[in-house]
C-alpha cells in the first residue's frame, strides 16, 4: 500500500517519483558544477576574481550559480518526457555517490593545494 502511495499522483498534479528523480538528478548536476567551478577558481585567478566582482565573494556567487542552476536543471529534467518510477532508488543511490566523490575529490584537492602538491 505505501508503495501505491508513492506511485500515485499527487493531488496538485505533480509526480512524487518523477519529482524526486529530477531532484535528484539535478543534485548530481549541481554537485558536480561545485567541484569544478571550485577547483578551477582556486587554480585560475582571473574565474575567481570574477566570481568575487559578480557578488563580492567567490563563495557567494557560486551559491548563487549553484542554486540556479539545481533549479533550473529540476525543472528541465522534471518536464523531460520520460518516467522515472522503476529508477528511483538508483537514482538516490547515485546522488549519494556523487555527493560522496565530490566530497573526497574537494577534499584530496585542498589537502593537495594545502602542501604544495601542485
Amino acid at each position: 500500500m505505501a508503495s501505491n502511495l508513492l506511485l500515485n499522483t499527487a493531488s496538485n498534479g505533480m509526480n512524487k517519483p518523477k519529482l524526486i528523480n529530477s531532484s535528484a538528478y539535478a543534485a548530481i548536476i549541481t554537485i558536480v558544477f561545485i567541484v569544478v567551478i571550485t577547483i578551477w577558481a582556486e587554480l585560475s585567478i582571473s574565474l575567481k576574481d570574477w566570481l568575487k566582482n559578480f557578488s563580492g565573494h567567490h563563495w557567494t556567487s557560486k551559491s548563487i550559480f549553484s542554486a540556479l542552476l539545481f533549479a533550473v536543471a529540476a525543472v528541465v529534467i522534471y518536464l523531460l518526457p520520460h518516467k522515472y518510477n522503476d529508477r528511483l532508488k538508483g537514482t538516490l543511490v547515485f546522488l549519494l555517490i556523487s555527493t560522496a566523490l565530490g566530497t573526497v575529490i574537494l577534499t584530496a584537492f585542498y589537502t593537495g593545494h594545502h602542501f604544495r602538491l601542485f
